[in-house]
């Protein structure tokens, strides 16, 4: 008599390999925390309205910026991190970021651990109005993942889920949500 033995799949992911997963329906910014003193000035800012959300990718395609704001602007001017388009201090534009290496952007898992200029790497920060022409604020996230789940039509979708703890293992910084954006290409 024979035994059949029952067949376990396990979907481990690894730095550029995503699990397959469904792109979101919408645009969610689940949460947003920092110890900053620039993000603190201009909080709380309500990320429950996402008015505005792009892809930015380089011309080279190496660098993808998602670009989420309360904020009515165009993808160009979201990712001009010189010129920030915000008028008043109630609006930001999130920026998460996908690097990898010298080689092209493309579907899977990215995290800040990988470190700066490495293949798979993710970063964020808010840009928010302090000041008299804003700041870009970053999270310095070190731990956690940013997932390309699809590139695909001129569209873009993903999760992210980023962190940064102290010495006493608490968070700090985080930022926490998903996208599904159309994608433009930078003419530089």
């Amino acid at each position: 008599m024979k035994r059949i033995m029952p067949l376990i799949v396990l979907a481990i992911a690894f730095p550029g390999q995503a699990a397959t997963q469904d792109c979101p329906k919408q645009n969610v910014i689940q949460s947003v925390v920092s110890d900053m003193p620039s993000f603190k000035e201009v909080s709380p800012l309500d990320f429950g309205t996402i008015r505005s959300a792009k892809a930015w990718l380089s011309r080279g395609g190496k660098k993808l910026n998602v670009l989420l704001s309360n904020g009515d602007f165009s993808a160009e001017a979201m990712a001009n991190d010189y010129v920030l388009p915000l008028k008043t201090k109630s609006e930001f534009i999130l920026v998460v970021t996908f690097l990898n290496g010298d080689k092209p952007i493309v579907e899977g898992d990215y995290s800040p651990a990988a470190g700066y200029g490495k293949p798979f790497w993710a970063f964020a920060e808010i840009r928010v109005l302090v000041g008299p022409k804003g700041t870009n604020v970053s999270f310095g996230v070190i731990e956690g993942s940013a997932r390309l789940l699809s590139m695909k039509n001129g569209r873009v979708c993903g999760t992210f889920n980023l962190a940064k703890k102290n010495a006493k293992n608490e968070i700090t910084a985080s930022v926490v949500g998903e996208f599904n954006v159309e994608m433009e290409m930078s003419k530089f």
